[in-house]
This record gives C-alpha cells, structure tokens and sequence, in this order.
C-alpha cells in the first residue's frame, strides 16, 4: 500500500512510466533479456508514442517525489512489479475521475496499459469502478445529454416523435444552473446528487429556490432533506428486492466495468407491497402527462421488463442481437467493443 499525496496521482503515473522506460532500456541493452514495452503493440495499436515518451523522459524524478509524496524507490519497485506480470488489469475507483484532473489520470492509466500491451488479451485491460450500479449501462442505451451520441433519427422513426437536438446539462451545467437560476426543477433517479456533485455548499444554498425536486431513491441520502419549495420524495424497489410484474418475476439488466452485460434478479423480498419499482414510476410519470398518447407502450414495458430490452435491441441492433436469448450467459454476454478486439 503506498499512501498518495492527495491530488498526485498524475505524478505516480508518470513516474510508473518514466521507471519502464529505464527498465527498458536496461533490457535493449542485454539481448538475452525481454522488451518490457510491447514494442509491436505499441508501433500497431498507438500513436503520439513518441511524444509521449520524450515528455515523460524530462520529468525530474524530484518533481515526482514532491508532487506524488512517494519516494523514488517506492515508485520504482511498483514499475518492477508490473513490467514482470504477463497480463495486468488496472483498476481505478472515483478518486482518480471526480476532481479537475480526473480525465488526465484516466488517460494516463491508458497510457500504462498501452505501454505493455495490457490491452484486447486474456487477463488484461482497464476496470473502473463506478459509484452507482449502472453508470456505465445508461450510456450504452443512449442516456447521454450530448445528442450526437445518441441514433435519434432511429428513436424518431420507432416512436413517431421529434427527440430534441439540443445539448442537454452534465452535472456540471446543472450545478451552474441550479446556482444561476436558470435550471427550476430536478428530478433525481438514485444517487446523492447534493452531496455527490462540485461546488456542495454553494449548491445546497441555492437548491431550495428549485420549484420543484423530486428524488426516487432506494435508501435516504443528504440529498433527500434538501428541498426545493414542492419537494417529492419517491421510494422504490432496491435492485436486491422481487420485481414482481403482470407477467411475473422480473429481471433487469446491468453492465459491468468490463462491458458484459447480465441479469440481475432481486431474491429479498420488498420492504413494503406498496412500494414501486422504477420502471413503474417513470413510466407512470409519462402516462400522467401523456395519458391519450399510445405511441410509447409504457404499461406494455412495465409489465413484462423483457419488451424494453426488445426495444433496446430494436435501437442498437448490433450491440444487444438477441438481447433476451442472451441475457443469461453465465459471465454475461461481452457488448462489442472496438479494444477488447484489437480493432
């Protein structure tokens, strides 16, 4: 275990990288010994290598001891662990992604993995762990506020509507909206959005002035006793709770830090018979305010969870082919990803 300086993250990385290319260069210098960069992985699969390797080559070790608030030796003898494993899988939590730098640290943990090759082979690759259960699932399915990343002409013609072009707000451009006025109500499905998001204090001074906050949560969180001036707060079934529907017992469907896609079944039963699950919710939100509108089957969806996942396929034909036939594969089913294959 090697404490980090709060915020030198970046500088353990580099100096993870600036220790394998000495112990690199040690090894082209003994012809008996093995490259420790995957030089063809590297001269097939990058670019900017180069680059990379001359910035990285400048840093003063001193400034990575001052910044990282780890020693030399200690850095070093983490580059000698890794450079001797065949395959590593490098895992990063939130610390790494919820601060100014978080997606230089991201990058910089790809640029370790791509030093050695740990990407598209058995054993190896990148894991984040992510702070809610589906984070990375919601994406997958077109929950994105950028419209470019989601096949809206595909949604248009499934559902005969115009969906919005544009840009909706990151959490970012909602803290700023909630604090400058322009955003009058939040509607918060999980999380602790309060407490969880940048700038905390200024955000909850200005949260009451919110008309309307309406969080649908499975457990109470600091979120839940800030209120706007009409506040709703909405229990529902956790996902470890018997999802029981008018066709039965229902599944959803999660994927995870290695984008495989599986079931997921509640085995506990419900705190309470009157509690609703979250697709019930939602959907009856939407039936409330277009109660005479058919062309989005929403009681059809909570009924059977297993038509939403057909029309999930219907959207992204190629990602979830048989999204039901598949849905039980001991491991879950791989989704495609352009790395994982070396493409």
């Amino acid at each position: 275990y090697f404490p980090v300086r709060a915020g030198g993250d970046l500088a353990v990385m580099h100096g993870i990288a600036k220790a394998l290319f000495a112990l690199d260069d040690a090894a082209k210098a003994d012809p008996s010994r093995e490259r420790v960069l995957d030089v063809g992985f590297i001269e097939t699969h990058t670019n900017g290598f180069e680059a990379f390797e001359q910035a990285v080559r400048a840093i003063a070790w001193t400034d990575i001891e001052r910044e990282s608030g780890l020693t030399r030796a200690d850095i070093e003898g983490v580059a000698a662990v890794y450079a001797q494993a065949k395959a590593s899988i490098l895992i990063y939590g939130m610390g790494l992604t919820q601060h100014r730098y978080g997606v230089d640290n991201v990058r910089m943990i790809c640029n370790l993995a791509l030093m050695r090759g740990n990407v598209g082979r058995p054993g190896a690759g990148i894991c984040p762990v992510r702070g809610h259960s589906n984070v990375q699932g919601q994406r997958t399915v077109g929950i994105s506020e950028k419209p470019e990343l989601v096949p809206l002409d595909r949604l248009d013609a499934q559902y005969g509507f115009s969906a919005p072009r544009t840009k909706g707000l990151d959490t970012v451009g909602t803290v700023e909206g909630v604090i400058d006025g322009s955003v009058h109500a939040f509607i918060g499905l999980g999380g602790n959005f309060v407490r969880a998001a940048p700038e905390t204090e200024r955000l909850e001074a200005h949260w009451k002035d919110l008309a309307l906050t309406v969080q649908i949560a499975t457990k109470l969180n600091r979120s839940h006793l800030v209120c706007g001036r009409t506040a709703l707060l909405l229990p529902c079934l956790g996902r470890i709770e018997k999802d029981v529907q008018r066709s039965g017992e229902q599944c959803v469907t999660v994927e995870d830090s290695t984008t495989c896609i599986h079931a997921s079944f509640g085995t506990s039963e419900p705190a309470s018979d009157q509690l609703l699950s979250e697709p019930a919710i939602v959907a009856g939100i939407a039936r409330a305010w277009k109660p005479d509108d058919t062309r989005v089957p929403w009681q059809a969806w909570v009924d059977d969870y297993g038509l939403v996942r057909d029309a999930i396929e219907a959207t992204y034909p190629d990602q979830f082919r048989d999204f039901n036939a598949r849905l039980h594969t001991p491991g879950g089913f791989p989704r495609p990803v352009g790395a994982r294959e070396r493409r």
